[in-house]
C-alpha cells in the first residue's frame, strides 16, 4: 500500500475521577481538555487530511470492542469517535458534553483498546504514519493489569508512535524525563508511573508535561515536509549535459487553502461574491469593463492580461543562456515565490565531478549563470539565476527566479537633500547612533538575534486561525483581540528599547521641527468642509489657526478619485495630497453631470458643494479657463434638457457662473460679460406638462436621464 502522507492519530482521554485533582489554580480536567482541544485544532489548520479518533477511558460505561468479546475486562472505557478528519462539530461536542466522571480505568487497558481499534479502523485506507496519544493522571487507584513487556510488543509491531502527556514530570537530561513527585505516592501510583517510564523507554516514545505540550499546541503550523526533487538536465552549450536535481528551499508561505464545500457535511459549494464601489456607492459594472490592476501607493496601475505571451515549450528543461558577473544581478531583480538548491542527480558519479567542477569554476571567476527554466510542458518558460554556493564542505548552486526585461519597472523618486535640506554632520551622526542603538544581531538578554527569521512565527496566520477558531466555536461572540502572547513576539527587547531610548532623544534635539505656513490652497481646502451656509445669513467667522490636515483626517486615505457620494470633499483631499488637476477636474465635472443628468432626486447641496469646490480650485491653480469652458458647455446642457429651473435656483443663486477678471487676475471674461452670461430664455428651458414632465411619455423621461 502506497503512503499517501495522511496520519492517524488516536486519543486516549482521561476523564475519571482522579483528573478531579488540582494542578495549580485549574484541575487536571481542564488543562487535559484544552490541551485536547488545541491538538484538534492544529489538526484543523495544519494537517486537515489527517484522520482523529478519541477514546475515552474513566467512563461511567464500557463500549468497545474488546470488553464486548471480555465483559470481565476493559470496563470503563469507550469508543467516542471512528477515525474521521477533524471538524469544528467535534470541537463543539467536547466542550459541550464532555465531563467528568465518576469511574476510573487501567491506562494499560485503555491502549490496548486503542491498539484494537487503530487496526481495525486503518483497514483499507491509505496512511502513512500511525499515532496514539494518551493523557492521564496515573493517580488512578485502578490495579495495573496489563503486562508492559506485551503492551511494548504490540506497539513496536503497530507501528505507531507512542506520546504521553501528563502533569507531575521533570527533566533530568535532554533525553530523560521522570516523574517530580518523591513523597506521598500510593503503592497503585508508584506501580502506574514505573509501569509508563519503563514502556516508554522499550518503545522510545515521548513523555511530556502540559507546560511542554500546550505552548507548541498553541501555534498552528504546516508540518514540514521532505522535499521531492526536480529531475533533469542542466544544458552548457551544444554538447555538456549534467544530469541534476533541484530540491524546493524557501517557499511563499500559504497557510489557509481555500474551502470547496460550505462545510463537509453538506454538498453545497463554496461561492465568492464580489461587490464594486466607486466614489462609496456600490455599482455593477460590466464584465468586459473590468481589468487586473495593482496598487502603488494611492496610485491604480492597470494590467492587461492580454499581454501575456503563451509561449509553447517542448518539455521541462534547464539550459544555460550565459554567464555574467555576479555585481550586475542584484538582489532587487530577484522575484519569484521562492527559491531552489541544485545538487548533482544521486548514483550519477560523473555528473557529480562536473557539477563540482562547474560551480568551483563560477565561484573563482566570481560569475553566475543566466538560464532558462520549463518546469513541465505545460509551463511557460522562466528566466533564472544560477549563484555558486557552499555550505558544510557541500557545493551547490542557488537557483532563483528572474523578471523579464518588459517585467522590470524602474521608479526615480527626487532626493530628500537638498541645499536647504543638507544634513549636517551632527546630524549624521545622531542617525548613526540610533541605528547602531537598534541593531537586532544581538538584542536578546543573552546576545543572540531578535526576531530570527527561523524563530519567529507568522503572527498574522497565527492571529487569523484563532479567530476563525472563536467564530467557529462562538458564532455569536464578539471577536478575540489580538492576545498577550501573540503581542510578546511583537514586543521589543528590553536591551534595545533602553538603548535606543538616549540615541533617540540625540536625533530629537539635532532634528528641529518648525510648523509648515499655510498656503492659499490649505486655506481654501479648510473651507470646502464646512458646511454649505443660507446666502441670507452671515458667515460664521474663520478661525485662521484650524490645521487644515486635521480637517482633512476626516476624508478616508484610501480615496483614489472623486465619487458621488462626497464629490466635494474627495476633489479637496486628492488635490492636496498632489494628483494631477487636470484629471480631478475631469472627475468632478462628470460627476456633477450625473448628479443634475441622472440622479431621481436633486441632491441641490452635495450639487452646490461640488460645483463651489471645482470653481474656486480653479482659481487656486489659475485654471480659471478650465472652469469657464466648462460652465459655457455645462450651461447649453442644461438649456438642450430643460433645466432652466436648475440654472435659475442653482447657478444663478449661488453665482456660480464665469469667473471673471474682477475676481481673478487669470480669467479674461469680463465683469459685464459674466453678467450677462446669467441670462437664459427662463421659459423656453423649462420643461412643462405636456414636454417633458412628469406626465409626459416614458421612453421621453428616459431621454432627459
Amino acid at each position: 500500500m502506497g503512503a499517501s502522507g495522511k496520519e492517524a492519530t488516536v486519543i486516549v482521554f482521561d476523564c475519571g475521577s482522579s483528573t478531579a485533582m488540582k494542578c495549580g489554580e485549574e484541575t487536571f480536567f481542564d488543562i487535559s481538555k484544552t490541551c485536547l482541544k488545541k491538538i484538534l485544532q492544529r489538526k484543523i489548520f495544519a494537517k486537515p487530511d489527517d484522520q482523529v479518533g478519541l477514546i475515552f477511558m474513566g467512563t461511567n460505561e464500557s463500549s468497545n470492542d474488546l470488553n464486548a468479546a471480555n465483559p470481565a475486562k476493559y470496563k470503563n472505557i469507550i469508543k467516542a469517535m471512528n477515525l474521521t478528519q477533524t471538524s469544528w462539530e467535534m470541537l463543539e461536542l467536547l466542550e459541550n458534553h464532555l465531563k467528568i466522571c465518576q469511574a476510573d480505568a487501567d491506562w494499560t487497558e485503555a491502549l490496548e483498546v486503542a491498539l484494537d481499534f487503530l487496526e481495525k479502523e486503518t483497514r483499507g485506507k491509505k496512511l502513512s504514519n500511525f499515532q496514539i496519544v494518551l493523557i492521564t493522571t496515573f493517580c488512578t487507584l485502578q490495579p495495573l493489569r496489563g503486562k508492559v513487556d506485551d503492551l511494548a510488543e504490540a506497539v513496536r509491531r503497530s507501528g505507531a508512535d507512542l506520546s504521553v502527556i501528563t502533569h507531575n514530570l521533570q527533566c533530568i537530561s535532554e533525553e530523560e524525563v521522570m516523574f517530580s513527585q518523591k513523597e506521598g505516592k500510593s503503592a497503585s501510583q508508584q506501580a502506574h508511573e514505573e509501569a509508563i517510564e519503563k514502556l516508554i523507554d522499550d518503545v522510545d516514545g515521548i513523555f511530556c508535561t502540559f507546560s511542554n505540550a500546550l505552548p507548541q499546541l498553541t501555534y498552528f503550523q504546516q508540518k514540514k515536509t521532505r522535499a521531492m526533487p526536480w529531475n533533469c538536465d542542466l544544458t552548457i552549450g551544444s554538447r555538456l549535459k549534467i544530469q541534476i536535481s533541484a530540491f524546493l528551499y524557501t517557499k511563499k508561505a500559504t497557510y489557509l487553502k481555500p474551502w470547496k464545500t460550505v462545510s463537509e457535511y453538506t454538498e453545497e459549494q463554496a461561492r465568492t461574491n464580489y461587490q464594486h464601489f466607486k466614489g462609496g456607492e456600490q455599482f455593477e459594472p460590466q464584465a468586459e469593463e473590468l481589468i487586473k490592476a495593482y496598487m502603488y501607493g494611492s496610485t491604480v496601475v492597470p494590467y492587461d492580461t492580454d499581454l501575456d505571451v503563451s509561449f509553447k515549450t517542448s518539455g521541462k528543461c534547464l539550459m544555460c543562456i550565459g554567464f555574467t558577473a555576479e555585481k550586475y544581478v542584484r538582489q532587487k531583480l530577484f522575484s519569484g515565490t521562492g527559491s531552489n538548491v541544485i545538487l548533482p542527480r544521486k548514483a550519477s558519479p560523473v555528473d557529480a565531478q562536473l557539477f563540482t567542477s562547474l560551480v568551483k569554476a563560477m565561484k573563482s571567476l566570481g560569475v553566475v549563470m543566466i538560464a532558462r527554466r520549463v518546469y513541465n510542458v505545460r509551463s511557460n518558460p522562466k528566466m533564472m539565476v544560477l549563484i555558486p554556493s557552499e555550505q558544510k564542505g557541500v557545493d551547490f548552486l542557488s537557483m532563483i527566479e528572474l523578471p523579464f526585461g518588459d517585467g522590470v519597472v524602474d521608479v526615480h523618486f527626487s532626493s530628500f537633500c537638498d541645499k536647504k535640506t543638507e544634513p549636517s554632520a551632527e546630524q549624521l551622526d545622531a542617525v548613526d547612533k540610533l541605528i547602531d542603538a537598534m541593531d537586532l544581531m544581538e538584542a536578546t538578554e543573552d546576545g543572540q538575534e531578535a526576531f530570527s527569521q527561523r524563530n519567529t512565527l507568522n503572527l498574522p496566520a497565527q492571529f487569523q486561525y484563532r479567530l476563525l477558531t472563536a467564530r467557529a466555536l462562538n458564532p455569536s461572540q464578539p471577536l478575540p483581540s489580538l492576545s498577550e502572547d501573540l503581542k510578546e513576539h511583537l514586543t521589543v527587547p528590553q536591551k534595545i528599547r533602553s538603548a535606543a531610548q538616549e540615541a533617540a532623544e540625540g536625533v530629537k534635539s539635532v532634528f528641529e521641527l518648525t510648523p509648515k505656513q499655510q498656503t492659499k490652497k490649505d486655506l481654501w481646502l479648510k473651507k470646502l468642509f464646512k458646511p454649505v451656509v443660507n446666502p441670507d445669513e452671515a458667515p460664521a467667522a474663520e478661525n485662521a489657526d484650524e490645521d487644515p490636515a486635521r480637517v482633512l483626517s476626516v476624508v478616508e486615505s484610501s480615496i483614489v478619485e472623486v465619487g458621488t457620494v462626497t464629490p466635494a470633499e474627495d476633489f479637496a483631499f486628492l488635490m492636496h495630497r498632489g494628483e494631477k488637476f487636470s484629471s480631478l477636474c475631469a472627475q468632478i465635472q462628470a460627476v456633477i453631470s450625473s448628479l443634475v443628468f441622472s440622479a431621481t432626486v436633486l441632491q441641490r447641496e452635495k450639487v452646490v458643494k461640488a460645483m463651489v469646490a471645482l470653481r474656486e480650485g480653479s482659481k487656486v491653480m489659475h485654471a480659471t479657463y478650465n472652469y469657464n469652458d466648462w460652465i459655457t458647455e455645462f450651461k447649453n446642457r442644461l438649456v438642450e434638457r430643460k433645466k432652466g429651473d436648475f440654472w435659475t435656483d442653482v447657478i444663478v443663486q449661488e453665482n456660480l457662473g464665469l469667473v471673471s477678471a474682477a475676481e481673478h487676475s487669470d480669467s479674461t471674461i469680463t465683469e459685464e460679460e459674466a453678467k450677462v452670461f446669467y441670462e437664459i430664455d427662463t421659459e423656453a428651458a423649462t420643461a412643462t406638462a405636456s414636454g417633458t414632465g412628469a406626465g409626459g411619455n416614458v421612453d421621453d423621461l428616459f431621454d432627459d436621464m
